[in-house]
């Protein structure tokens, strides 16, 4: 069985690797997703490699502290949230890979996120 720990190190990977693949693939994943000013996920990109640091650092440093795992199991769910909002009412008029794209991170984070929270107890 996986320790809330293991669930905040795949949080930081996933969000790192995502990050990476926004701000490195930005024009292809536009075209994809058939988004037209690619800055915007280069800047999603940027901040989830904030994110995939600070995550890293609580799972190194501070996973005992409830706080700080709460607070990223709640940055997770917003994510969710938004993912749901922008694919729910077809925002933005994206092709249906990108509502597909979306879709399957956010099912993917509410999976960490669940997990986190769950594994340690809060």
């Amino acid at each position: 069985m996986k320790s809330h720990k293991s669930y905040l190190a795949i949080n930081s990977i996933f969000s790192c690797i995502s990050g990476l693949t926004l701000l490195m693939f930005a024009g292809r994943l536009g075209t994809l997703m058939n988004i037209t000013e690619v800055f915007i996920l280069q800047a999603i990109g940027a901040n989830l490699l904030v994110f995939a640091a600070f995550v890293m650092f609580v799972q190194q440093k501070h996973a005992a502290n409830k706080v700080l795992v709460y607070i990223i199991s709640i940055l997770d769910w917003l994510w969710v949230l938004g993912s749901g909002v922008i694919v729910m009412l077809r925002l933005f008029s994206l092709s249906m890979t990108g509502y597909l794209l979306i879709s399957t991170v956010a099912l993917f984070v509410a999976y960490l996120a669940f997990h986190q929270v769950k594994k340690f107890n809060l």
